[in-house]
């Protein structure tokens, strides 16, 4: 009777490494299917040009993100887990037809992708110089486009203090919208920091870090303020060090000793100096060309309407005791010394490895 036993506990046997197999098998595509769907990206079926496509890139549990046009790397983020970024496609140097949007997001050694397809049709007469999209000619160095046409995409409010800027279109630069930064009272701060989804989070954060070389620019309307002297800082723009402190670079408005205007601020430029006129009520371009250093090797040069008012070399522009920086844009003043209401605009902030990629 011992015979007819041993076919069973073969067949047992078989049967079981069959299932082990099976679950196996069956798990792995789970696995694949659950790492695609940690990253997604959302853009227009279809745009007709000069309309640009917008697009939105989300990710979550990765520690990197890229983003690929037609199999061309636009740009890579450091994440620590969660990524949200809103971005343009600009219509304006791509041709008619089919072009792939691609996200890879890298976990450890696994790659999860998105791919969205958008077909540009009817590319028509180039955009004016100040349409709500347009990028400049030859602004192959473009890394953001931080305008305000969509908000406040491209900036974080992680640091943003006493008030949120808003957007608006009433007093514009170019395009349809600009920011409003306006404090009252004894209210300290009110700022963007550039890279983000608009919210509080920092991640997309754009990070300097030695030896990076950029061009950031911006534009700014007075259209009303309390001016600060020394004592009392009142910083527009900053290029701060990570952790707390004050920037090593800022540009400030003061009144003092009959110079009212752009001044400088911190210790890469050598203190609180008088750097230009910016008369109330008009549009003033800002530009910035410098290279970030914590060890005395960067520059920076400021331009104000296309003329040269400071520069210097040899400078630390991230501090030397701190590992990355990053831009600040708004009002930060101290609200107890010079109380009352300060009003001002920004619009058109681009950060660029060109020139031409932020002016036009």
């Amino acid at each position: 009777m011992a015979a007819p036993l041993q076919p069973t506990l073969l067949s047992l046997r078989l049967l079981g490494a069959i299932a082990v197999a099976a679950v196996v098998l069956a798990l792995l595509p789970a696995a694949d299917a659950a790492a695609a769907g940690r990253v997604s990206i959302a853009a227009p079926a279809k745009v007709a040009a000069p309309s640009n496509a917008h697009f939105k890139v989300r990710a979550s549990g990765v520690r990197a993100v890229a983003l690929y046009v037609d199999g061309k790397r636009r740009w890579r983020r450091a994440t620590k887990g969660r990524f949200g970024h809103a971005g343009v496609l600009h219509t304006r140097h791509l041709r008619q037809g089919r072009h792939r949007l691609t996200v890879r997001a890298r976990r450890g050694g696994r790659v999860a992708r998105a791919t969205r397809i958008v077909r540009i049709s009817r590319a028509t007469k180039r955009p004016h110089r100040d349409a709500p999209s347009a990028t400049p000619a030859g602004a192959t160095g473009l890394l953001l486009d931080a305008g305000f046409e969509n908000g406040l995409a491209n900036w974080n409010t992680a640091g943003v203090g006493d008030i949120v800027p808003t957007v608006g279109g009433d007093v514009v630069r170019s395009g349809a919208k600009s920011a409003r930064v306006a404090l009252t009272g004894s209210q300290d701060r009110s700022e963007l920091i550039l890279g983000g989804d608009g919210g509080g989070s920092t991640d997309g954060t754009v990070a300097l870090h030695d030896g990076d070389e950029r061009y950031y620019a911006f534009s700014i309307n007075v259209q009303q303020m309390v001016y600060g002297e020394p004592g009392a800082h009142n910083l527009i723009a900053q290029l701060k060090s990570d952790g707390e402190g004050s920037p090593n670079f800022g540009l400030q408005l003061w009144d003092y000793q009959g110079r009212r205007g752009l001044w400088s601020h911190g210790n890469a430029m050598d203190g609180d100096r008088y750097l230009a006129p910016l008369s109330e009520n008009q549009w003033h371009d800002v530009l910035i060309h410098f290279k970030a250093s914590s060890t005395g090797a960067g520059f920076y040069r400021v331009y104000v309407d296309g003329q040269l008012v400071d520069s210097r070399d040899g400078v630390s522009v991230i501090r030397p005791d701190r590992s990355s920086g990053y831009i600040k844009t708004g009002l930060y003043r101290n609200g107890d010394e010079i109380p009352g209401t300060s009003d001002i605009r920004i619009d058109a902030a681009r950060l660029g490895t060109t020139q031409a990629s932020v002016t036009g």
